[in-house]
C-alpha cells in the first residue's frame, strides 16, 4: 500500500526498452522536458552525462538515476526528466528528490526480476 506524507507532487515513472537498452520518463507535477541523462555501464559502475534547458535543475537527479539504472540493468540508459512544482521549498525538493529515488529503485527491481511489463508506445 502506498502512503503520501506531505504534498503529493504526482512523480511518475514509465519505462521503455529501446532494443536492449532503456528509456525513462520521469515527470511531476506540471510536465515537461527540463533535462536528459544518458549513461552506460562501466564495469560495478556506470559513466554517462545530463543535460539541462536554461533555468532548470533536474540535470543532477537525471544524472543520477540514468547512471543508477546503468549500472543495475547492466545496459544504457536514458532519462528525459521534467518536474515543476510551483512554490516548492527546499523541503519539498528534498522529497521529490527522495521519491523519484525511491520510485525508480521500485522500478529497477520490478525490471530486474523480469516482473514489469515494459510501456509499449507506437
Amino acid at each position: 500500500m502506498e502512503r503520501t506524507i506531505g504534498r503529493d507532487f504526482g512523480i511518475q515513472i514509465a519505462a521503455l526498452p529501446m532494443g536492449e537498452d532503456w528509456v525513462f520518463l520521469i515527470r511531476g507535477g506540471r510536465a515537461h522536458i527540463g533535462a536528459a541523462a544518458a549513461a552506460y555501464p562501466d564495469g560495478e559502475a556506470a559513466a554517462g552525462t545530463a543535460i539541462s534547458l536554461p533555468g532548470h535543475r533536474e540535470a543532477e537527479l537525471a544524472a543520477e538515476v540514468a547512471k543508477k539504472a546503468a549500472a543495475r540493468l547492466k545496459r544504457a540508459a536514458a532519462v528525459v526528466m521534467g518536474i515543476h512544482i510551483d512554490d516548492a521549498t527546499r523541503a519539498d525538493i528534498a522529497a521529490i528528490v527522495a521519491e523519484v529515488h525511491q520510485r525508480m529503485e521500485l522500478l529497477l527491481s520490478e525490471l530486474q526480476s523480469g516482473l514489469a511489463a515494459p510501456q509499449r508506445r507506437e
